[in-house]
């Protein structure tokens, strides 16, 4: 039998009791009296609406005998209670609140099935719905068993904004990442939990959490919690693993700490020798000298001449670089240009939010704009004085090479040479997590979609380099057409590539919403350009959720400077959706970004015949 809430006495005993090791979290309410629903919803720490909406109750007052169904769900397998909240875009502190989880929350393991409360959230459509957890089987809801079924068949096809239920509810950006605390910890628990845990999905899914921004404190963090003992030494101790998996997830912590803090390459080969002679027969390895090396790299600090940014380190200047404008007989420092950038732009998005909130009926508060992105625009990159695009080193795959280069440049992001403008491309404000409404900004949604693009096609033997910045400097300093130029002639790597080997794309949103979602620009002089075009035209398009629309637009004109320099390789220009309008959803869509990065690996694939 499963419990229920029963009387309001004893309902407020067990939701405030919070011990959830002795009394199972109550799956139903039902009232032996009438009883206000703001009743419940103090008890729950909601609003009134807030509870009608989180149970789907339809009237202010709960009639006695009712049953009504508490939403709730289990933790993923292998995972803990911080990768439900994120699943139900919740905050931590929100989840763990909602279901009277003690203080410290991160020290809080759940039991085998334990349930927990959830808050699935809102989707758009021409008509508000909301997205649930199943219920369970024997609950009596309002709504018609016919009426239930049809809703969530009309879900399972994904109807309302496309894809499955379980990735309507990963529809938002804000699900934010693990702490390196939280990682570290949660590689040690599915390393306990599964023999042979590398190469296995709970333990791969954690590791590939680490980045270049946390690396070094994951590193930390799980020596710190674990007596000292590395992380490298946990991974290659999985002896039940495959060496080739074992081998592959300690370059990849190598690759992304010396990416952190800009080891050269040289060093890589040193590091590669060390472990490749330590693997025996039994794959049983001591890693003292390989501990050795990370220690030292992770003691190495970055040099002021770099900035990490998405990922990967470019070029920059100092703070205090003096920068001479083509337009402006004045000088400017980095910092004067990225605080005018930071305070116009907080101005304009200031004014925009007000229409905004008049266009949409919504009551306009400056509190509730969060203008945090803003704070995020980025220095210039600056060379000899003068603002320069951004270009990283050759990165180069992360498996098996397969020849191929793509030169990947995310749309906009950049300041312009001429006049230090910094071009954030096209926005528009989306209601977050919090409540608040903030500026959705294409060049940064791109530098996201561009940073997991190259990991992807990095992990499928492909080279890349990103070229990014203002399109009028890339365009006057024919960065792009430079760079192809010592790709052929071997000045990038040492290495030689042919032209057909090397494919040029730039990653965009469009302003306003179309007959279509995404769309492909390209140069139809160009037999390269078409065929790509049209290849990953068919892939896009293989998905229901993303459909794409080929644009036939002469390079250099109608804003396509970038693809002016690139007439000598296959070339497109891809607006990935709509930054405006309810198609920004899909933008701000983890599940969209997954699918459509996908099918665009699946095209080039097609495309180099790989």
């Amino acid at each position: 039998m499963s419990p229920n809430l029963g009387s309001v006495e004893n309902t407020k005993k067990i939701i405030n009791s919070g011990n959830t090791r002795q009394n199972k979290r109550p799956q139903f309410i039902i009232p032996k009296k009438d009883t206000p629903v703001a009743y419940y919803a103090k008890m729950t720490g909601m609003t009134e609406e807030e509870f009608m909406k989180w149970t789907g109750v339809k009237t202010s007052t709960l009639k006695k005998g009712s049953k009504i169904p508490l939403p709730m769900d289990k933790v993923p397998e292998g995972k803990g209670i911080y990768a439900l909240a994120r699943k139900y875009n919740m905050s931590f502190e929100e989840f763990c609140k909602l279901n009277k989880i003690p203080k410290p929350y991160d020290k809080y393991k759940a039991d085998k099935n334990e349930e927990f409360y959830v808050k699935p959230y809102k989707m758009t459509s021409s008509s508000q719905n909301e997205s649930a957890p199943k219920s369970n089987s024997d609950s009596a809801v309002s709504q018609t068993q016919e009426e239930s079924e049809s809703d969530f068949k009309a879900l399972e096809a994904g109807a309302l904004i496309g894809g499955s239920i379980e990735e309507l509810l990963l529809n938002n950006s804000e699900l934010g990442s693990f702490s390196p605390k939280e990682i570290a910890d949660k590689l040690e628990q599915a390393a306990n939990d599964h023999w042979g845990a590398v190469g296995k999905k709970p333990f791969d899914d954690m590791l590939k959490e680490i980045n270049v921004q946390n690396v070094s404190q994951v590193l930390q963090e799980y020596s710190k919690a674990n007596d000292g003992r590395s992380l490298i030494n946990r991974i290659t101790s999985e002896i039940t693993s495959k060496q080739s998996s074992r081998k592959e997830a300690v370059m990849f912590i190598y690759d992304t700490l010396a990416s952190a803090k800009g080891i050269p390459d040289s060093q890589r080969a040193e590091f590669v020798k060390e472990l490749e002679d330590q693997f025996d027969s039994f794959g049983m390895v001591d890693t003292e000298k390989l501990d050795s090396m990370i220690d030292t790299m992770l003691k190495t600090k970055v040099s002021k001449s770099q900035v990490i940014t998405h990922n990967y380190t470019v070029s920059s200047a100092k703070p205090d670089t003096s920068i001479t404008l083509t337009k402006k007989s004045e000088t400017f420092t980095a910092k004067n240009l990225q605080n005018g950038a930071i305070k116009s732009a907080k101005a304009e998005a200031t004014e925009l939010f007000k229409q905004y909130c008049k266009d949409n009926n919504i009551p306009y508060s400056e509190d509730n704009l969060d203008l945090a992105p803003m704070e995020r625009f980025p220095a210039p990159i600056v060379k000899n004085g003068k603002i320069v695009a951004s270009e990283t080193a050759l990165l180069k795959p992360t498996t098996t090479p397969n020849g191929k280069v793509v030169i990947l440049n995310p749309g906009h992001g950049g300041y312009s040479s001429r006049s230090g403008y910094f071009d954030p491309g096209s926005y528009s404000f989306i209601k977050k997590g919090s409540g608040k409404y903030a500026p959705l900004l294409e060049y940064e949604k791109m530098n996201i979609y561009a940073e997991d693009t190259v990991d992807k096609l990095r992990s499928s033997g492909y080279s890349v380099v990103i070229v990014g910045g203002h399109m009028e400097t890339i365009s006057d300093q024919k960065s792009i057409s430079d760079l192809i130029g010592r790709l052929q002639n071997g000045d990038k790597d040492g290495h030689k590539y042919n032209k057909e080997d090397i494919a040029f794309i730039s990653l965009h949103a469009d302003s306003q919403p179309g007959m279509s979602g995404s769309g492909i620009c390209y140069d139809s002089r160009f037999q390269n350009d078409t065929e790509l075009a049209n290849t990953l035209k068919t892939n896009l398009n293989n998905d229901s959720w993303i459909k794409a629309g080929l644009s036939e637009r002469i390079s250099g004109r109608n804003g396509l400077q970038v693809l002016k320099q690139s007439e000598n390789i296959p070339s497109v220009l891809l607006e990935v959706e709509y930054v405006n309008g309810s198609k920004c959803q899909n933008l701000d869509s983890k599940a969209f970004q997954l699918k459509f990065e996908n099918q665009l690996i699946k095209g080039l694939n097609q495309y180099f015949g790989l």
